[in-house]
C-alpha cells in the first residue's frame, strides 16, 4: 500500500516494474533496452490480488520487447495442478505524462481490463510491430474493460505489421491481444492526436458505448478512423464519433469507414462530414413513382450519405465525391455505381407521391450470379425489400433488370441501398405503383430464436418475436402455432392492422437431451404467405453436472487450497478456508440461471470421517441470496466415498453457495468437489 518507486534507471533487464497493490506510484524513472514489459502495473505481482489507485507518471521508456507501459487486470491464472486462482479487477489506475518510444515487441501504452482508468498526456512513438495505444482486454483470462478515459495523448508513427495484420496506431475494443473475446465498454477517447500512422490511425473492434470525440488524425498511412479494420472484427458494438478531424489522406483512402453492419455508430460534426448536412443530390428529392439514378446518392459524404471501404471510381467529373462511379455503356449513358462490397451503403432522398406498395426495378450488371446481393431499407433501418439476388449477366456492362416490392408512406423520406454481397454494378432504380388491391405483408423480428441449455422437462424464460404488417391492408390471422418442444402466447388476435405490430412470446420445454428444433408458424392472408421463425434449444441431460469447469469464488482460503479446485473434476484437490474462523463459504457461478434440484459435495476419498454443518444459498445476481437448504449437519464418510447429496425443490439460479459454520474434522470449511445437477 502507498509504495513509491521514484527516479530509478533500469536498463538491460528482463522487465522493468511489475507491481500491484493499492496507492503505489512509479514516477520520474527511466527504462531502456528492456527484454519484456517496461512498466506493468497489475493485480498479481508478489502474490497480490488487487491493483487499485496506482499511478504511472513522468517516466521515459524506450526499446521494450513487450508493452512499454501496461495496465494488466487479470481475472484468473491457471496453477500447475490445473486449478485457477482468481483476482480482483483493477480500478482507478492513472497513466500520465509518460514518454514511450520504440517498443519493438509490444504497445506503447496498453490498457487491459478493469475500470475507472485515466490515460492522459502521454507521448507514444515508433512502435515497431504493434498498436501504439490500445484499450481492451488481455486474453481469455483477463478482466473485461468496463470504463477508461483516454485524453490528451500523442501517438506518432505507430501501428505495425505484426502477423501481417496492418495494426492501427490507436485501437479500442477486444482482440488487440489476438483474442477476440470479452467486453470493452465505456471508453472515452478525446483530445488525442494520432499522426503518421503506418496503417489505419484509429481502429475499433467489438466494443460498446465508446465516445471518440475531438481527436486529430494527420497523414494516416491507410485510412483515418475504421470500424472493423482487417483482423479486428466488430460484429457488434456501438460508438459516438463526433468532432474529430482527419487530414492528409492518401489517394484512395477514406477518413471514416464502418465495415460492420452490426456496429452502430452515431457520426456527427466530423471534418469529413463538412458543413453541409445530408440532403438530396441537386437539392430536390427524387420523385416516386419515377427513376432514381444510382449516381445521385445524397450529399453529406462518407459515413453520412454513403459508406464505402475504399474509393475506386472515376466519376469525379460528375460530382466531387464521385466514389465508386464509372461511365456506363447502358442505354441512356451516364454513370453507374460499381465496386460493390459487403457492408457498403448509399442513401437516397425521395419524395413519395402516394402511400402504397411499389415495384422497384433495379438495373444491374454482374459477370456471375450473386445471391443476396442487396436490400433496400428505410431511415429506421427496416428491411423493406427483402434480400435481392442478381443473375449472371456475363459482364460488368451487360445489363439486366431485377425487381423487388416495397411499401412506402407518402412524403419525403430516405431510402438506403445496402450492399450485402459484392460483385455487381447498379445503374438506376425505377419505382412503379403496384397494381391491384391493397394487401398485407407480414415480417418477423428476429427471424430465429435460440434458447440456452435448459434442463429436460423444465420451462425456459420467455423470448419475444415481433410481427409487423408493413402492407397496405389488414392481415387476417388464421393461426399462430409452434412445433417441437416449444410453446407460444401472443397479442396478435385475429387481425393485424396495416402498419401495426404484435408480439409472440415463446418458451422452451425440452422433452429430451441434446439439440431440439421447431418452428413458430404464422398463417394469414398476407401476400408473402406463411411466415415462420426457426426455433432451437438444447435439452440438458439429467446427468449433467452444471458446475463442471465453472468459475468459483470464496470467503477465504488457506495456503494454496483455492476455490477453483471444487469444479476441476478432481476429488483429490480441495478448497480449504482460513482456519479457526467461521462461517466460511465457497461459491460456483454457472454463467447463466439454470434449473437445479440437487447438489453433491465431496471430500478427498482417503480422508477420515467428519461432519460439517452447512447451508445452501443461491442467487440470480450475486447480490441477494436466498436459502435453498437450511443449515444442517452432513457427515462425510469414507465408506461412502466421502460424498454428501443434498436435494431440494427445483430452483432456477445462477450462483450457488455452500455456507459452512462447523467442521468436526478440521477447524475450517473444506470441499473438494461442488457438483450442481439439474435433477
Amino acid at each position: 500500500t502507498n509504495w513509491v518507486a521514484d527516479g530509478i534507471w533500469t536498463q538491460h533487464t528482463m522487465s522493468g516494474f511489475w507491481a500491484s497493490g493499492t496507492g503505489g506510484k512509479v514516477q520520474n524513472s527511466r527504462l531502456t533496452s528492456i527484454w519484456a514489459d517496461g512498466i506493468n502495473v497489475n493485480n498479481v505481482a508478489l502474490n497480490g490480488n488487487s491493483g487499485n489507485n496506482l499511478t504511472v507518471t513522468n517516466n521515459f521508456v524506450r526499446g521494450t520487447g513487450d508493452d512499454a507501459i501496461a495496465i494488466n487486470s487479470v481475472n484468473y491464472n491457471t496453477n500447475p495442478d490445473g486449478s485457477k486462482t482468481y483476482y480482483n479487477p483493477m480500478t482507478n489506475v492513472t497513466v500520465s505524462n509518460n514518454t514511450s518510444i520504440a517498443p519493438w515487441g509490444g504497445k506503447g501504452v496498453a490498457i487491459y481490463g478493469g475500470s475507472g482508468h485515466q490515460i492522459t498526456n502521454n507521448y507514444v512513438s515508433d512502435t515497431a510491430r504493434y498498436i501504439g495505444l490500445g484499450a481492451g482486454r488481455f486474453g481469455v483470462n483477463g478482466n473485461d474493460l468496463l470504463s477508461a478515459t483516454v485524453t490528451g495523448n500523442v501517438v506518432v508513427r505507430s501501428g505495425g505489421n505484426a502477423y501481417s495484420q496492418g495494426q492501427p496506431a490507436m485501437h479500442i475494443g477486444n482482440g488487440g491481444d489476438g483474442q477476440n473475446t470479452g467486453i470493452v465498454d465505456k471508453v472515452t477517447a478525446s483530445g488525442n492526436t494520432v499522426s503518421d500512422s503506418l496503417y489505419d490511425a484509429i481502429g475499433f473492434s467489438t466494443s460498446t458505448n465508446t465516445v471518440l470525440q475531438n481527436n486529430t488524425v494527420t497523414n494516416p498511412g491507410r485510412n483515418g478512423i475504421v470500424i472493423a479494420p482487417p483482423y479486428y472484427p466488430a460484429p457488434t458494438g456501438s460508438a459516438t464519433i463526433t468532432g474529430n478531424t482527419v487530414t492528409g489522406l492518401k489517394s484512395g483512402s477514406a477518413a471514416y469507414i464502418n465495415n460492420s453492419s452490426g456496429f452502430t455508430a452515431s457520426v456527427s460534426n466530423n471534418s469529413w462530414q463538412g458543413a453541409t448536412p445530408e440532403g438530396p443530390y441537386g437539392g430536390t428529392a427524387a420523385a416516386v413513382p419515377g427513376t432514381v439514378q444510382a449516381e445521385n446518392y445524397d450529399t453529406g459524404g462518407q459515413g453520412v450519405a454513403y459508406s464505402v471501404s475504399s474509393v475506386n471510381g472515376t466519376g469525379n467529373a460528375y460530382r466531387a465525391d464521385g466514389v465508386d462511379l464509372e461511365a456506363t455503356s447502358d442505354t441512356g449513358g451516364g454513370y453507374d455505381l460499381g465496386w460493390t462490397g459487403s457492408g457498403q451503403w448509399f442513401r437516397y432522398t425521395v419524395n413519395v407521391a402516394t402511400a402504397g406498395t411499389y415495384t422497384v426495378s433495379l438495373r444491374v450488371a454482374a459477370p456471375s450470379a450473386v445471391t443476396g446481393a442487396l436490400h433496400l431499407s428505410n431511415s429506421a433501418g427496416t428491411n423493406l425489400s427483402g434480400s435481392v439476388s442478381i443473375p449472371a449477366a456475363g459482364g460488368w456492362q451487360t445489363w439486366t433488370t431485377v425487381t423487388a416490392t416495397v411499401t412506402l408512406p407518402a412524403g419525403q423520406q430516405v431510402l438506403t441501398v445496402n450492399q450485402d454481397t459484392g460483385g455487381w454494378n447498379l445503374n438506376y432504380l425505377t419505382f412503379d405503383a403496384s397494381s391491384g388491391t391493397p394487401s398485407a405483408t407480414l415480417s418477423v423480428s428476429p427471424s430465429s430464436l435460440s434458447f440456452a441449455s435448459q434442463a429436460v422437462n423444465t420451462t425456459s424464460a420467455t423470448q419475444t418475436v415481433t410481427v409487423t404488417n408493413s402492407g397496405t391492408a389488414a392481415a387476417s390471422v388464421s393461426s399462430i402455432a409452434t412445433s417441437g418442444d416449444f410453446a407460444q402466447t401472443n397479442t396478435c388476435g385475429s387481425s393485424i392492422a396495416a402498419g401495426a405490430s404484435c408480439s409472440v412470446s415463446v418458451t422452451f420445454t425440452p422433452t429430451a437431451s441434446g439439440t431440439r428444433t421447431g418452428n413458430l408458424t404464422i398463417n394469414s392472408n398476407a401476400s408473402n404467405g406463411v411466415v415462420t421463425v426457426a426455433l432451437s434449444g438444447t435439452g440438458a441431460s439429467t446427468s449433467t453436472n452444471l458446475a463442471a469447469g465453472k468459475p468459483t469464488s470464496e470467503s477465504s482460503h488457506a495456503q494454496t487450497y483455492v476455490s477453483s479446485s471444487v469444479t476441476d473434476g478432481n476429488q483429490s484437490t480441495y478448497w480449504e478456508s482460513t482456519n479457526n474462523v467461521f462461517p466460511q463459504w465457497v461459491q460456483v457461478d454457472l454463467g447463466s440461471a439454470q434449473s437445479v434440484s440437487r447438489v453433491v459435495l465431496q471430500l478427498p476419498a482417503s480422508w477420515g470421517a467428519r461432519t460439517q454443518t452447512l447451508s445452501l444459498l443461491a442467487s440470480t445476481d450475486n447480490s441477494t441470496f436466498t436459502t435453498v437448504k437450511a443449515s444442517a449437519s452432513y457427515t462425510f464418510d469414507p465408506t461412502t466415498n466421502n460424498t454428501v447429496t443434498i436435494t431440494f425443490p427445483a430452483t432456477t439460479q445462477r450462483y450457488f453457495r455452500v455456507n459452512i459454520t462447523a467442521n468436526t474434522g478440521w477447524p475450517a470449511g473444506q470441499v473438494s468437489e461442488f457438483q450442481i445437477w439439474n435433477s
